[in-house]
């Protein structure tokens, strides 16, 4: 996780989405550089479809999101928002994302690698030690554990190394041990890197970490 990230502002102004009965109400709200936002609410209420929008990968309703004040989804190609996704906007999203076909490894330098960049070994090898999946390494999706599986999809989206940071439910099915280094590393991000962070949660422990909540009825 080396190297320089971008630092921007984003604002969520006034975005709804419905999908039937339930969805998203309209929400805004506004994440400045180095901020640190968790989102509550009970199943349903639009929290994992919020994230969507703000990564681009759902078009609203109404509203529009902003980094720097240029609209996502108005100033934006599909393209760019593709971009912004790999170099802009990490996103951990909840379900099962990994490449059954590849190791635990190949999975984690992927997607940096298909940035064009090229992985830091070293690196890679600290942030696997750090997460305690580095003795998984060489497994594949179907032979890792769901806590493991978590920490993998979170590793695999820190070596992006973006200024913002989406996370969905980090520490779900995570024993305690594992759920505190995981906020923990969070945390050093957002401390250490000025990372920007919205984390979903159902876990009240990030709460330790002072952050700005929005919760979603």
């Amino acid at each position: 996780m080396k190297g320089e990230i971008k630092l921007m502002n984003l604002r969520v102004d006034n975005i709804s989405k419905k999908f039937g009965k339930n969805g998203l109400k309209e929400t805004g709200f506004l994440l400045e550089q180095g901020d640190y936002l968790c989102i509550t609410g009970q199943s349903g209420c639009g929290k994992t479809t919020l994230l969507n929008i703000v990564s681009g990968m759902l078009y609203p309703d109404t509203g529009d999101v902003y980094l720097d004040d240029k609209s996502i989804f108005n100033d934006m190609k599909e393209k760019e928002r593709t971009q912004l996704r790999n170099h802009t906007i990490g996103y951990m999203m909840q379900g099962n994302s990994l490449i059954p076909d590849l190791t635990v490894w190949q999975n984690i330098v992927c997607p940096i690698e298909l940035t064009g960049k090229r992985a830091d070994k070293t690196e890679v090898e600290k942030l696997l030690e750090r997460l305690g999946i580095d003795n998984v390494c060489e497994s594949y999706p179907s032979e890792i554990s769901g806590g493991e599986y978590r920490r993998v999809l979170l590793a695999r989206i820190l070596m992006l190394d973006t200024g913002i940071l989406l996370v969905d439910e980090p520490t779900s099915n995570l024993d305690e041990k594992s759920a505190v280094i995981v906020r923990e590393v969070l945390n050093e991000i957002h401390v250490k890197k000025g990372t920007s962070l919205i984390v979903v949660t159902h876990d009240k422990d990030f709460f330790s970490y002072n952050p700005k909540r929005l919760n979603l009825e």
